[in-house]
């Protein structure tokens, strides 16, 4: 994964995979996220790490803004790959992602899912499909631009 910036989001953003020290400001996402939707996260800051940087079926990427004096990522995206077994392939599941709120809006959701996606492919996967809710603000607005379906809870991002 190059750590360049991609030029898809609307500010200079770079989208890199998941270091350690990223891993606090991620779990405080995760956690934001979960309640967000009206759950408690249960992750665990140690089962984060093992299994975003331990595991060889995650793909744990971040967003940071170079521009920005704080040094710690504004958003993330969580690619788990396993086979497809309706498709009898390898397949890029996309489970949770996530932008800050002051960052939103700003095509930084989407440059996250351009780079899974390119995660994906670079890791042979015939395919990726997004977990989401649609109900999620903005979420839907990403997905639309990005031209996935929104007939499903599970959008098809091929």
């Amino acid at each position: 994964m190059s750590t360049s910036a991609i030029p898809t989001a609307e500010i200079p953003v770079t989208i890199r995979r998941a270091l350690p020290e990223d891993l606090p400001e991620v779990h405080r996402m995760l956690v934001a996220l979960t309640a967000h939707h009206g759950e408690q996260a249960t992750i665990t800051p140690r089962l984060l790490e093992r299994i975003a940087l331990q595991g060889r079926g995650a793909r744990l990427l971040v967003a940071l803004r170079p521009d920005s004096p704080q040094r710690h990522p504004v958003g993330f995206a969580l690619m788990l790959v396993g086979r497809n077994m309706v498709a009898g392939a390898d397949w890029g599941f996309v489970e949770q992602v996530y932008v800050q709120t002051p960052d939103r809006g700003r095509g930084i959701g989407r440059t996250l899912i351009a780079a899974e996606r390119d995660e994906a492919a670079r890791a042979g996967c015939e395919g990726v499909t997004i977990s989401s809710r649609p109900a999620t603000d903005g979420s839907a607005l990403a997905w639309r631009a990005l031209g996935l379906d929104l007939s499903e809870t599970r959008y098809a991002a091929e």
